[in-house]
């Protein structure tokens, strides 16, 4: 089985996107069973990769040349994955356990083409707040999430898919008054682009699983299902990531995949701690 992950990193002078992505594939490295733990890494800077202390955590790094396609490089995932099969993930994320059973479930299921349709809280709570998500409510949107984007190449949906996604993004206006006159977003991303693409193609319930399958915690701060609102989830719970690279938020011990979004929370001193795992692995 030609599995991996892809992830996507663009130079950005305000966050250093190159560092979250080498802590993702190393909690990749550090979790993942052998055949389930591959990772491509695509960027516009391949020099800054050889300056980690373990480059080699990306078993591939691919030039990303497409700059003048557009500002969204990960709209071209499919055409840049070098595997069979592929989760493109956002690099703000991290892996604490083994979800190697994950990928034997999308492969067994013979899907072409998987976006989650819901995310959860810190306390592994459904998320069912659409403040983030008025333009999907208010547009009947299907509610896909990008930040976990399985497929497969050998696909007979999967060009038409993310053609149409590229197009949306890099022509928004051609779309926005007639697919998306409500609540209307300032930018179509990704999540937008991809969920717009599998409504027109009408496609969007055979992309999506049991959602009691794969859980990924999304921690934007307003979705939380507080009783109160929030500018940030840190001004509320702690965050209290051990040497042992185990995550609390709160009392709650993190076990799926999280999406911190929060840039900053990724310390060096987090870094060191995983490439210790790492090299003792």
């Amino acid at each position: 089985m030609n599995f991996g992950y892809l992830i996507f990193v663009n130079e950005n002078e305000d966050v250093d996107y190159l560092k979250l992505a080498y802590l993702l594939a190393i909690s990749i490295k550090v979790t993942q069973k052998e055949g389930y733990d591959r990772v491509a890494l695509v960027t516009n800077n391949k020099e800054k990769v050889s300056q980690l202390s373990s480059p080699w955590v990306f078993d591939e790094v691919i030039e990303f040349e497409r700059e003048e396609e557009g500002w969204n490089p990960r709209s071209w995932m499919d055409r840049y994955s070098p595997f069979d099969y592929t989760v493109c993930l956002d690099s703000d994320m991290i892996f604490f356990r083994d979800y190697s059973h994950w990928i034997d479930s999308l492969i067994g299921s013979n899907l072409e083409i998987f976006l989650p349709s819901s995310a959860y809280t810190y306390r592994g709570e459904l998320i069912c707040d659409d403040f983030y998500r008025k333009t999907f409510t208010a547009n009947s949107l299907p509610n896909l999430y990008s930040f976990y984007t399985f497929f497969k190449k050998q696909s007979s949906i999967r060009e038409e898919f993310f053609n149409l996604g590229r197009w949306i993004i890099n022509n928004p206006n051609d779309f926005k008054n007639i697919f998306l006159p409500k609540k209307m977003p300032k930018v179509v991303g990704t999540d937008e682009a991809l969920s717009l693409s599998a409504k027109i193609l009408d496609i969007d319930k055979i992309i999506t699983l049991d959602n009691n399958l794969i859980k990924i915690v999304h921690l934007k701060p307003m979705i939380q299902n507080w009783p109160w609102p929030a500018d940030e989830v840190f001004d509320h719970v702690g965050f209290y990531f051990n040497l042992e690279g185990k995550l609390k938020i709160g009392n709650y011990q993190q076990n799926q995949i999280l999406h911190y979004y929060k840039k900053d929370v990724i310390t060096d001193e987090i870094v060191s701690i995983m490439e210790n795992k790492i090299w003792k692995k």
